[in-house]
């Protein structure tokens, strides 16, 4: 193996390869931070441009623009609190937070630099440990999919600082937006009302645009209607010799527990078929939080949440293409579109193509690793540019955002009706800043509330006894862990009033 990975590097670090991963990581980043163009959008669109290339260089170029968008979504979460991708939802809870705390390049450089470090990670999982990950992942089924949802959806008690009843409500609202369109065991048509638009749903990124864009928009009118000082006005941008940064010396140690941590959540939830980004940042927020001295501060601007959740949903990145390489099954959505650019260049994944194309199978593995090193350079270094986005008039900041919340939603399915529903949802999400319902809970029910359901129903119509969900090892396990993870911080509160 040692000589395939040394082999493999140099045909990796060809002109022609780096070139090709420069370039897509660059249109990547801005991929993923247009709201609405996903890394999936990304990866598919980039396809058809790789017919022509060698194998390898069409697959490194995939590889940069599926790690360049994962990391893209959190630069208009920082600075717009517009997620790009559906990953980067947690990202918005403190890093835009940051920003009106005129740390927004701080936040930026906290992003791309963790950003790195769970990319990193994963390729390093992916070059080393494939094979026996991706043997755990084949024992997940139903029951282990239904508990893994389940533990996700149990970080809702981390977003409940406020009224319990206001934040369960949201919830339940987001998981009944959920169930809109088909059913995926049944066939039946549920709350479509005969309207052949939602038969397939809501797409969770119109509603996930729609809550978060939209009610930025009204709010920074309103703000400059009335003559109020809006709080980006205050931001300590690039040119403020005081601005906070991202050092070695002060944050290194700091972020070494979170890298770790949620490094680990990232590639055990990346080698779960259908699990994704979205799951590992929520969970791993929810960890950040439960370990910190002070998680009073998770949701008002502390780095911490910025750190947890972007190493994680990086971390998923390289290790949801160990199942892909080594059984042939896709780890998420972005793997499944790269087996077709796979079998475009006549090649099988899975354990034969380990023997039969062990060049391109490791110099793909590579590629995942250094993309992260490219990205982590232009991110860091463009931090500079992206927050003087922040110094443009703020009509200008909120018809920027209207536009491209509209145009990005429009290019999901080149539907109109996706467009009125993303407006539909702004002011949804409008209404509930004003009546201070908490967002996060709603939005977790839609991204999770399919899933659970689902594989739910798909375990009980397997199993033997309904018991079955609770008995088979992995899923007691799961069962467990989302336990300790809805009373731990009713337990730390007795222990700490006892003390």
């Amino acid at each position: 193996m040692l000589e395939h990975f040394a082999s493999s590097l140099a045909g990796t670090l060809s002109i022609t390869n780096i070139l090709a991963m420069v370039l897509s990581t660059a249109s990547g980043i801005m991929v993923g931070a247009l709201p609405g163009l996903s890394a999936t959008m990304g990866v598919a669109l980039l396809i058809p441009f790789t017919f022509s290339m060698p194998p390898l260089t069409g697959l490194l170029c995939m590889a940069g623009m599926y790690n360049g968008a994962i990391y893209g979504g959190s630069i208009s979460a920082v600075l717009l609190n517009v997620p790009g991708t559906p990953g980067a939802v947690v990202t918005t809870f403190d890093g835009n937070a940051m920003a009106k705390k005129g740390e927004g390049r701080y936040a930026l450089e906290t992003s791309v630099i963790c950003s790195a470090v769970g990319g990193t990670a994963s390729a390093l999982a992916l070059m080393f440990i494939a094979p026996y990950l991706a043997r755990l992942a084949l024992k997940f089924g139903p029951a282990e999919y239904f508990w893994i949802s389940v533990l996700g959806l149990s970080t809702i008690a981390s977003f409940l600082s406020g009224s319990v009843v206001k934040g369960l409500l949201c919830a339940f609202a987001g998981l009944f937006v959920s169930t809109i369109g088909i059913d995926q065991i049944s066939g039946v048509f549920r709350f479509t009302f005969d309207n052949m638009y939602l038969m397939e749903g809501f797409p969770e990124i119109v509603v996930l645009i729609g809550l978060y864009s939209i009610p930025e928009v009204f709010c920074i009118l309103e703000e400059i209607i009335l003559g109020k000082k809006l709080e980006t006005d205050n931001l300590l941008l690039a040119n403020n010799k005081n601005e906070k940064r991202w050092t070695f010396r002060s944050d290194f140690k700091d972020s070494l527990p979170t890298w770790t941590r949620s490094s680990i959540i990232g590639i055990i939830i990346g080698i779960i078929p259908g699990a994704g980004s979205s799951i590992a940042s929520f969970i791993s927020y929810k960890e950040a939080k439960r370990k910190s001295k002070n998680p009073e501060l998770f949701g008002k601007g502390t780095v911490e949440g910025v750190r947890a959740s972007e190493t994680a949903n990086n971390a998923v990145t390289a290790s949801a293409m160990i199942p892909m390489l080594t059984f042939g099954i896709p780890g998420n959505v972005v793997t499944a579109i790269m087996v077709g650019g796979l079998l475009i260049h006549g090649l099988h994944p899975g354990p034969n193509l380990f023997v039969k194309e062990p060049q391109i199978v490791y110099g793909l593995m590579w590629g995942m690793l250094i993309t992260n090193f490219i990205m982590l350079f232009l991110g860091y270094f463009g931090a500079r540019a992206f927050a003087q986005c922040l110094k443009m008039p703020k009509v200008i900041l909120a018809a920027s955002i209207a536009v491209l919340s509209t145009v990005g939603t429009y290019s999901i399915s080149n539907s109109m009706f996706d467009v009125y529903s993303m407006l539909f949802f702004g002011v949804i999400g409008l209404a509930m800043r004003k009546l201070k319902l908490p967002v996060a809970p709603a939005v977790l029910g839609i991204i999770l509330g399919p899933l659970a359901e689902t594989e739910l129903r798909r375990a009980l119509m397997i199993a033997d006894s309904p018991m079955e969900i609770f008995t088979r090892p992995l899923s007691f396990v799961l069962f467990a862990l989302t336990l300790l993870s809805l009373f731990y911080p009713l337990l730390k509160k007795r222990m700490a009033g006892k003390a």
